[in-house]
């Protein structure tokens, strides 16, 4: 009888513990988090696991932590979208988002994105000397703007959660077995 006690008792925790963890997050982005694009997006577009409601929001920012305009955020039950006001310039971008998911609770996270888009060359500087300088200043440009991918990158690097229930029960299963065992030993 103890032992059906104690397997409906585990059961009814395993199941009550992955429900409490059973917060969603961002399923997809347009810019996808870490891409690179060619040309700067005009609008920010993300999918989530759960239906978005109203007061969710996000922002954009550059390296240099400035925000950039977003006209319009649209909702649509579980995507968020926002209309860019301007092109961006090249560099790294950070979208911070903040949604109120279909259960109520807040729930909020970031991506990154790069824009490196091809710098036209004025045609009036053809000489030898400006073509060498901006072959040179692109060449840098892109060692930077690399620089700052991978520190972004590593920034944006969080370890998953997942694991915590499964700790949480196997350790609560050495502890019931650690007493139950003992309870045996006294008898």
């Amino acid at each position: 009888m103890i032992k059906k006690l104690f397997l409906i008792t585990f059961i009814l925790f395993i199941v009550s513990v992955n429900n409490a963890f059973g917060h969603t997050g961002l399923e997809s982005s347009s810019p996808q988090d870490g891409e690179v694009i060619t040309a700067g997006p005009n609008d920010i577009k993300m999918t989530f696991e759960t239906k978005v409601e109203q007061g969710s929001t996000f922002e954009v920012t550059n390296a240099n932590g400035d925000s950039i305009s977003i006209e319009n955020i649209t909702l649509s039950n579980n995507q968020m979208t926002g209309r860019l006001s301007n092109d961006l310039a090249n560099g790294a971008y950070k979208v911070n988002w903040k949604i109120i998911g279909a259960d109520g609770h807040p729930i909020e996270g970031q991506f990154s994105f790069s824009v490196n888009a091809p710098t036209t060359v004025d045609p009036t500087e053809e000489n030898e000397d400006s073509g060498q300088k901006s072959t040179e200043k692109n060449k840098d440009d892109s060692d930077s703007l690399n620089e700052e991918e991978v520190q972004t990158g590593q920034e944006q690097t969080k370890p998953k959660t997942n694991w915590i229930p499964s700790l949480i029960g196997i350790l609560i299963i050495a502890v019931i077995g650690s007493f139950l065992w003992i309870m045996r030993k006294g008898k």
